[in-house]
């Protein structure tokens, strides 16, 4: 038996020309052809073969990922701006109603997607850490209830700050993450709120908490270092849900570390680390990509953009620079976010937003304007059930 299973091998192997095994490989997902790397030199080498890259991206960028079936584009260009992208070229823009649900005479809120899952969008404050579900497409919206776990105690300056929101497929749950952390008053914040400023260590945790929509409750999430992953500050905005999780970058508990990619999977409620050797001082986002996360970076004042994927979660080996597109004539200051099908989305120094196609690489202008810090694209499906078809 075990001849003739190892003459059945050869003869596969004989048959099998090496150009259709590399048309084979080069329609894997990353992740498999990483794995497959151990089979014989060769294959471990195609990542250095430019013929097998060429190929190997023109598959990437063109496979329909069944993530961006009925996927909208939002574009967000201000604290409160917020546009619909539809057509092939983007022809169709669309001004979106801004919900006010505190009644507030001047509302802002920063933004948050769970990618192409839903047709909610979480939006939140800064200052006090209020949350509110918004569907776009049926303009209703849900106000989260305030978490039972903050501190109440005049000396210390409560931030909250969400890290990610998604969906829980065992448990048919939508849930958000996030951080809060404290930071005692100075004697004169003290003395302009009329407290007297006492000169003690105050007891208090910084801590991260879940919210699930199915039960309207909050809960302490004791399986995450409040302190070692608290970095995600730094780079607001820079977060993206992709395969049931959601990711965010975090500085690693080393400096000559560089960067991890944090991942929270939302069914087991755990949290992964991928680690990537990088320049600090480079600007960098992630943002999902055929259904893929991927890692952009970049120099100031340049306008050469890497553009690399991540095959497995938790693999540091696994990433692998895919592009590099560039350099950009018109201005370009940064990239703001991708679509689907190889759509990357740019903030020129003036503002104005442009779209680039990597299979095309035509740029076009979308004549609008974003602003600093609020400028980012943003997925979602269109929804007319109760925000998502939960019920609240």
């Amino acid at each position: 038996m075990e001849k003739g299973w190892s003459t059945s091998c050869e003869k596969v192997r004989n048959y099998i020309s090496d150009d259709l095994a590399l048309c084979i490989l080069s329609k894997l997902p990353l992740k498999s052809l990483k794995r497959f790397g151990c089979v014989c030199r060769s294959w471990n080498l195609l990542f250095d073969d430019n013929h097998f890259m060429n190929i190997f991206r023109n598959n990437f960028i063109c496979y329909h990922h069944s993530n961006y079936d009925d996927t909208f584009l939002m574009l967000q260009c201000t604290d409160r701006d917020f546009y619909s992208l539809s057509g092939d070229n983007f022809e169709n823009i669309v001004k979106l109603n801004w919900p006010n649900p505190f009644q507030e005479e001047d509302p802002y809120f920063y933004v948050m997607d769970s990618g192409s899952i839903t047709g909610v969008l979480s939006l939140y404050k800064l200052d006090d850490g209020r949350t509110v579900f918004w569907n776009p497409t049926t303009e209703e919206f849900k106000i989260i209830p305030p978490s039972p776990h903050h501190l109440e105690t005049p000396y210390l300056r409560t931030k909250v700050y969400p890290a990610g929101y998604g969906y829980d497929k065992v448990r048919d749950d939508y849930k958000l993450i996030r951080y809060v952390s404290y930071d005692t008053l100075s004697s004169q914040e003290c003395q302009e709120i009329g407290i007297p400023y006492i000169i003690s260590d105050l007891s208090y945790d910084n801590l991260w908490e879940i919210y699930s929509v199915k039960s309207n409750t909050w809960k302490k999430l004791d399986s995450i270092d409040p302190y070692l992953h608290w970095f995600i500050l730094g780079f607001h905005g820079k977060r993206v849900h992709i395969n049931e999780m959601c990711h965010w970058w975090n500085l690693s508990p080393t400096e000559d570390e560089g960067l991890d990619l944090a991942s929270f999977v939302f069914v087991n409620e755990v949290l992964i680390t991928t680690p990537i050797l990088l320049n600090i001082n480079s600007r960098k986002i992630i943002t999902g990509l055929n259904g893929t996360i991927a890692f952009i970076s970049w120099i100031s004042d340049t306008t050469i953009f890497d553009i690399s994927i991540l095959g497995e979660v938790g693999a540091k080996e696994s990433w692998i620079k895919l592009y590099s597109i560039g350099p950009f004539c018109c201005n370009i200051k940064e990239i703001i976010g991708a679509g689907n099908n190889g759509d990357m989305f740019f903030r020129k120094k003036d503002g104005n937003i442009v779209w680039y196609n990597l299979r095309t690489q035509l740029m076009e202008d979308l004549c609008i304007k974003g602003e600093d810090y609020y400028c980012q694209i943003l997925m979602y499906k269109s929804s007319v059930l109760p925000m998502g078809g939960v019920n609240y």
